[in-house]
């Protein structure tokens, strides 16, 4: 039986799991201590206390250039996933039977669930990708900023859908470990075809 867990297969899978941590950490981030909105108030309060007045807009100033490496961040983790999109599509189109939609398709109805959930994290995470890509290089894209609202609040809400799409993927491997004893995340680590 050819192996399935390749060193190219588990490469990717990580590199992708990698990237996906880091973007959804930095949006961590941004929701909680590097908020700009309680960064500009706290900013202001303190400075205030200290006897220094500054405008709500300075604030908000000091308050996004503090989390500005942060963006960086994001920016770098998102190559990273556009790299890891771009080897998934190579291997698909070295062996096109793998293309996901095709093994939804032809999936028994037992793995449907898992198979669907599969097709609409890969669906989510190339929108995500693109829509990202898109906000980045808007300009160059010849968009206004205005123009590619839509754009970042489809950015935004793909996160939810990414967000359970994982949870979902999370729960079905330590489904695979721990009831099925597959052991799925040995194979991920060592590959199928060594003894686990």
């Amino acid at each position: 039986m050819k192996p399935q867990f390749t060193p190219l297969y588990r490469f990717w899978h990580w590199l992708m799991a990698f990237s996906i941590i880091g973007i959804l950490g930095t949006v961590v981030l941004r929701k909680t201590f590097l908020s700009w909105r309680s960064n500009a108030e706290l900013i202001q309060a303190k400075l205030s206390a200290a006897g220094t007045e500054v405008t709500a807009e300075t604030a908000k100033m000091i308050a996004k250039a503090i989390r500005e490496p942060m963006w960086e961040w994001h920016y770098i983790f998102a190559l990273f996933l556009a790299l890891s999109i771009v080897i998934r599509l190579y291997m698909v189109f070295r062996d096109p039977k793998i293309f996901p939609l095709l093994v939804l398709i032809r999936a028994p109805k037992e793995e449907k669930l898992q198979r669907g959930t599969y097709f609409f994290l890969c669906v989510s995470l190339m929108v995500m990708a693109l829509s990202g890509g898109t906000l980045y290089f808007h300009e160059f894209l010849g968009f206004s900023k205005e123009g590619v609202h839509w754009v970042k609040e489809l950015h935004e809400n793909i996160m939810y859908a990414v967000l359970l799409f994982v949870s979902m993927h999370l729960a079905g491997v330590l489904r695979h470990e721990f009831v099925t004893k597959e052991s799925i995340i040995s194979k991920m680590i060592h590959g199928d075809d060594e003894p686990v």
